[in-house]
């Protein structure tokens, strides 16, 4: 049979080589041929192209491990050919019933052997294939050997196939052939990826690309067999509709098949790796399979070059999964015992103990507790948090302790809460359970408060917290609990006693704290130094807390510390520290995710970057997202909500404030932020009396709740913007004006009050008051305000006749609305529908003249071929934060990737560094 020209890829030398020996043969000049190599590399394939040479009488043989012990059984099937068993019925009869040979039958049958072949070889040329010598039978062997010897001047050709193996399976057998001046050896190896590639393209077609053939190469490593197995499972998922490299039945059997036929031992060694998975060393191998360590190492070269192990790690994840599939549960749990006692003295990871637990079925007691929270902590401090929440489950089931049960469901529910927090609720009822019984630890009624707490149960958080008073003896706990209720505090302060919302660490106490307990106090103490204008202190407090808080282990201290930043009006450290904390994209949990492109959100908006803002902010509040957020989803809510009313998209506005809320939100911190909004949201459709009422219901509670900071809400001056629109109470809103400048505020609120104070204003005040706003905003970046403002001096210019100032007011004005895409605001200025619709198809410089600094800086680092990564070292930023600024940039520029960069991008200069604390 003609072997399928893809079985022969790359085999053009070696069959050249074959056919040559058996030319040589067919005119008289005896020989032997080894193709040798590896499992499965195509070794059998290369013998039937030979063997399909014509003019050659063909005796076949396939040798078997389980055969091996039967005497002349490879003899007995060259002997079942009808021309052998015509000329020699004798041998034909010895060898089908030679399981117990009387003495002289190996002489008889080798000198039979010997004498028919070279008779038959004086009327015809003759090929002897056997396959898989190194399993014949050592009878069988010696009557081979001695027609070998004896070959030279006939016509005759023994073709072997034998798998490179540490030992051979007949050391005399191989030494013998090797003396003979008639043999030779073809050696194959298996393919490499190039050859791989024309395989998989020959099978599949072009619609194999790269990737398919590249994943297919890792998986096999040239193996034929794996190969032509896997490409089978391509096809068969192809056909269902899956697209990639899915390996499936045929890999596996290709796979089992191909590590059976390396041998008892091979199957021992990659057992073994199996189990051991990343822990696997030589000499764990060793003294899990009982081998000698040159044996290992022998192997373990086979194994390679078979292309079954690649050094000592699988070629896929399926082929591991394959080799412990195949073990009976009772040996896998002996190896897994024997891992166990190994790895225990040879210094891995908790971890990697922990999954050798599971496999000896052993998981219950305080050990097995103590080893799956050891695995939690581990995984967890990698970012693998549903690995780590698994093993916390694990370890609650295997502990009998309702204090350890209950603090380890703590445990599970908090990480639970960064990556799944709805899946997370389920916990809530054992830990309440759990609280009222007495079993939590204050550090795990702290965090089960401040998780009350963001999900709208602030009664139910408060009774955790007065569940713990009457056994916090020592000054940790009694520090533990202040902590509980100044996060309470802030986060409700209509729900809670008004003693709880001063700072009761201000004349100290901090130190009696444990260092995450530490940090959210020092976070809370800084949003209330910014929620009492004491700015400065808020940004030293919070900076501190950010350059020890890991975002994803400290989630809600992070974002404290981050408001704090917020309501101090210090939108540059914002957006600094948001950036530094995202960490890269492919690690980030849903929570890490929504706290990004939350505050991302607000930041935005401050920059006058409206677009940005509702992308970030529908990022926030998507499904994946938004449950983490609890109450504080109003924060990113009312960016969104505001931003989409300036870019002129009220029913998309309207939409988000229709949504969903804990029920709790109004009366929380965050509840302002929505209320605000919806102020906002009445301005911009005209319902000012419905405005004004909300900002003032707004001012109410953030007095009463001594949180009233322009950096939260300037309820007064939107306030008295809604007045000036109704046309009554002038008196009134110059009184909410005049107590604004009186308080303490930065760049940016100053701005905003300034410019509502020049509309109460007479013309040569209102001017100089819309130079000084504007003056201030060119240090603050927020491109809509300077808009407005703009809009608002040129207005008054015009008003006194300063017309040519006006016409170029008006420029800029329509200049930075058109970047910001604020339709209503570019209405006002007196642009077109079509004008604004087309606002992005300015010209290159005005487009990149949209860009933010930041942005800038990365686009112009790209556009001179610099990678993310190089971008990143040099700007001390990190490579998710290049992804997501060059994300930006492509949108605002209308652009597909770095390529089309406009090369006006690379003259862009270092941009003059601003001030941080500028809000």
């Amino acid at each position: 049979m003609r072997a399928a020209p893809d079985e022969l890829i790359a085999r053009d030398d070696e069959l050249s080589r074959l056919h040559s020996a058996l030319t040589r043969a067919g005119s008289g000049r005896g020989l032997v041929v080894a193709i040798t190599g590896p499992i499965a590399s195509g070794k059998t394939a290369l013998l039937d192209a030979g063997a399909a040479e014509a003019g050659f009488v063909t005796l076949r043989a396939v040798c078997s491990m389980e055969e091996r012990a039967v005497p002349y059984g490879m003899l007995g099937q060259l002997f079942d050919h009808p021309v052998l068993a015509a000329q020699a019925p004798e041998p034909v009869r010895l060898t089908a019933s030679c399981e117990d040979p009387q003495d002289g039958t190996d002489n008889r049958l080798r000198a039979e052997f010997t004498r028919t072949l070279l008779a038959l070889a004086a009327d015809w040329p003759v090929l002897i294939g056997i396959d898989d010598v190194h399993h014949a039978d050592p009878a069988s062997l010696r009557c081979l050997l001695h027609l070998v010897r004896r070959i030279g001047p006939a016509r005759i050709a023994v073709v072997l196939t034998e798998l490179r193996r540490p030992t051979p399976a007949d050391s005399r057998f191989q030494a013998e052939l090797l003396s003979l001046r008639s043999y030779q050896e073809i050696a194959l190896r298996p393919l490499n990826e190039a050859q791989t590639t024309e395989l998989v393209r020959g099978q599949l077609g072009e619609e194999a690309h790269d990737d398919i053939c590249a994943d297919t190469f890792r998986a096999t490593g040239g193996n034929l067999l794996l190969g032509h197995g896997l490409i089978n499972d391509i096809r068969e998922a192809w056909a269902a509709g899956r697209s990639g490299v899915v390996a499936g039945r045929a890999y596996r059997l290709a796979y089992l098949g191909s590590l059976y036929r390396c041998g008892p031992l091979a199957l021992r060694v990659a057992r073994a790796s199996a189990v051991l998975s990343a822990s696997t060393e030589p000499v764990l191998v060793q003294r899990m399979t009982g081998l000698g360590g040159e044996t290992v190492e022998q192997v373990y070269e086979q194994l390679n070059e078979g292309r079954l192990l690649q050094g000592d790690r699988f070629p896929h994840p399926a082929a591991r999964s394959i080799v412990l599939d195949d073990l009976s549960a009772s040996e896998r749990r002996n190896l897994h015992e024997s891992a166990l006692e190994l790895l225990r003295d040879h210094g891995v990871a908790g971890n990697v103990l922990a999954r050798h637990q599971i496999g000896t079925g052993r998981v219950h007691g305080a050990e097995v507790v103590a080893l799956f929270t050891e695995a939690a902590r581990e995984h967890h401090l990698r970012g693998e948090l549903d690995e780590a929440a698994g093993y916390l489950e694990l370890a609650h089931r295997a502990s009998d302790d309702p204090g350890t049960r209950a603090a380890l469901r703590v445990g599970a529910a908090a990480i639970e809460r960064l990556c799944n927090p709805v899946r997370a609720g389920r916990h809530l009822p054992e830990l309440l359970t759990a609280s009222r019984a007495g079993l939590l630890s204050p550090e795990h009624a702290v965090s089960l408060a401040d998780w009350l707490a963001m999900g709208g149960r602030p009664d139910e958080a408060a009774e955790v917290l007065a569940a713990q008073r009457p056994a916090a003896g020592s000054e940790q706990n009694k520090a533990l609990l202040r902590v509980g209720e100044l996060s309470l505090g802030l986060v409700h302060p209509g729900a809670s006693d008004p003693a709880h919302r001063t700072d009761p660490f201000a004349s100290g106490g901090l130190a009696a704290l444990p260092g995450p307990a530490r940090n959210r106090a020092v976070a809370d103490k800084a949003v209330i130094a910014a929620l009492r204008g004491r700015y400065e202190r808020a940004d030293v407090h919070a900076e501190r807390v950010l350059q020890h808080t890991h975002a994803t282990a400290d989630r809600t201290t992070a974002m404290m510390a981050l408001l704090a930043l917020l309501y101090a009006e210090n939108t540059e450290a914002v957006q600094f520290w948001v950036d530094k904390l995202a960490g890269d994209e492919g690690t980030r949990t849903p929570a890490d995710e929504a706290v990004h492109a939350g505050f991302n959100a607000e930041t935005a908006l401050r920059r006058g970057d409206l677009t940005s803002a509702v992308e970030y902010g529908e990022t926030a509040l998507g499904p994946r997202h938004a449950p983490t957020w609890g109450v504080a989803a109003a924060l990113p809510l009312s960016s969104t909500v505001v931003a989409a009313i300036r870019l002129g998209d009220l029913d998309r506005a309207e939409r988000w404030l229709a949504g969903p809320l804990p029920q709790e939100t109004p009366e929380s911190l965050f509840g302002l932020h929505l209320l605000w909004a919806r102020g906002q949201h009445h301005l911009a459709t005209g319902r000012y009396r419905a405005a004004h009422t909300a900002f003032r219901e707004c001012g109410e509670r953030m007095r009463r709740w001594a949180v009233d900071v322009p950096g939260l809400a300037l309820w007064r001056v939107d306030a008295a913007e809604s007045l000036l629109l109704l046309g009554r109470d002038r008196a009134e809103g110059l009184r909410l004006i005049s107590e604004q400048l009186s308080r303490p505020m930065r760049a940016r609120a100053r701005v905003l009050t300034l410019r509502v104070q020049a509309a109460y204003s007479p013309l040569p005040q209102r001017i100089d008051l819309l130079e000084e706003a504007a003056d201030l905003l060119v240090t603050c970046n927020d491109r809509y305000e300077l808009a407005h403002v703009l809009t608002d001096l040129a207005e008054a210019s015009s008003m006194v006749r300063h017309h040519s100032r006006a016409r170029g007011l008006f420029r800029r004005a329509r200049h930075l609305a058109t970047q910001c895409g604020a339709a209503p605001l570019l209405r006002r200025l007196g642009a077109e529908p079509s004008d604004i619709g087309g606002a992005w198809n300015a010209p290159p410089g005005q487009r990149i003249a949209s860009l933010t600094e930041s942005e800038r800086r990365v686009a112009a680092l790209a556009a001179i071929g610099r990678t993310n990564r190089e971008i990143a070292d040099q700007l001390f930023v990190t490579a998710s934060t290049v992804e997501q600024h060059l994300t930006n940039v492509f949108r605002k520029l209308g652009v597909k990737g770095r390529q089309q960069l406009p090369r006006e991008l690379a003259d862009v200069g270092e941009p003059a560094g601003r001030d941080r604390r500028c809000g």
